[in-house]
């Protein structure tokens, strides 16, 4: 069972929420910021409905797993990593990639950041971006549920589920590789978070799946300690990739 969450402080996540509602789907909401939330009822998974905040400004439909590679300035503990759910983000952005029929907004992936980090089953924000105009765009909120729907209705599960290093924070490479191949994607780990890589953290990235993780993703051209990295993978088993 999946359980949709919305905070009352996001307005995104609050248009998203009445569009789930009016597909017929069942919105849980709470009066803290989501990055915060302590307790929630029991699920399988969530999903929670969100902004999306940049300096840019640009309008994107994003995805991303919660963790926190070092410091927890927003949310969660130092150095702990949420778990994941690969195939939940994979189907839900192909089912986005395939709604979306607004040419301005990208859909991109996220790397993983922020809370909440302590919760024993997957937690996976999706969000629109990235100013006011956008979070209240009920057009945009619709296609962000119809997206969640279809993801519910038909959660096809994969194989080929993958940890993936560098990049950068919206990690374009990774994006098309989730959208075109089979591949399913846990813990995205950017080149600016890499020098906080450690055995813990690396653990956890594999650990942290209720999926089993097969296969590491190097992005060739944007990720240092490459030669750590696949040492690191070859020793947990894991097929490298590089793209």
């Amino acid at each position: 069972m999946v359980l949709l969450v919305a905070s009352k402080k996001d307005i995104a996540g609050m248009n998203i929420g009445k569009q789930c509602e009016n597909l017929g789907l069942k919105v849980h909401y709470i009066d803290e910021d989501l990055l915060y939330v302590q307790n929630l009822p029991d699920a399988d998974y969530y999903i929670f409905l969100s902004k999306h905040k940049s300096e840019s400004g640009k309008p994107c439909l994003t995805s991303h797993f919660p963790g926190n590679f070092s410091n927890a300035k927003f949310g969660g503990k130092p150095g702990e990593l949420g778990f994941t759910f690969p195939s939940i983000q994979k189907n839900f952005m192909k089912n986005l990639n395939q709604i979306n029929n607004s040419q301005k907004y990208q859909i991109v992936l996220e790397a993983t950041h922020h809370g909440p980090t302590h919760f024993k089953k997957p937690v996976m924000f999706v969000e629109i971006g990235s100013t006011e105009k956008d979070w209240m765009n009920k057009d945009i909120a619709l296609i962000m549920a119809k997206s969640i729907k279809k993801m519910i209705q038909k959660n096809e599960m994969f194989q080929k589920n993958a940890i993936a290093f560098g990049g950068t924070h919206y990690p374009e490479k990774f994006t098309d590789l989730l959208l075109k191949d089979d591949f399913a994607l846990g813990h995205i780990i950017p080149k600016y978070a890499i020098k906080n890589l450690n055995e813990k953290i690396f653990m956890q990235m594999i650990e942290k799946s209720i999926e089993p993780i097969k296969y590491c993703i190097i992005d060739s051209k944007g990720c240092n300690r490459k030669g750590e990295i696949i040492q690191m993978c070859k020793e947990n088993g894991l097929e490298v990739m590089k793209i």
